[in-house]
């Protein structure tokens, strides 16, 4: 479809060193961006905004699947958002994080309003 040349290209990013493949090596994490659409689903006027976040991020991170069965068990979980929140430590979480923000504009919106707020 048309739309889809439009969206970024999904990023690979090292979240996290703890996480290892057979070979030892860290494990990518890919994280794509979501349409208005998508967004529009997920928040809601009384959620909290680390709650916001939480699921933002969730619906943007492909693999690992964070909705797989045996993942969500062995944290003890029943969503992707409450895993994230297991699997992560702060600091591996605001990479996740700002790469999400990346993916989907805020950090470019947020350099261009820093940009217009300069030059008044």
């Amino acid at each position: 479809m048309i739309e889809e040349r439009y969206m970024p290209e999904p990023k690979e990013i090292i979240v996290s060193q703890r996480f290892t493949g057979k070979n030892g090596e860290p494990l990518p994490w890919k994280i794509k961006a979501i349409k208005e659409k998508e967004h529009q689903k997920i928040k809601s006027d009384k959620m909290e905004i680390e709650q916001y976040w939480r699921k933002f991020c969730a619906s943007c991170v492909v693999e690992p699947d964070l909705q797989d069965k045996q993942l969500l068990e062995s944290y003890g979980c029943h969503s992707a958002e409450e895993v994230l929140k297991e699997m992560l430590t702060m600091g591996e979480y605001m990479i996740l994080l700002k790469t999400v923000r990346e993916q989907n504009g805020f950090e470019e919106r947020k350099e261009t309003i820093k940009k217009e707020i300069k030059k008044q």
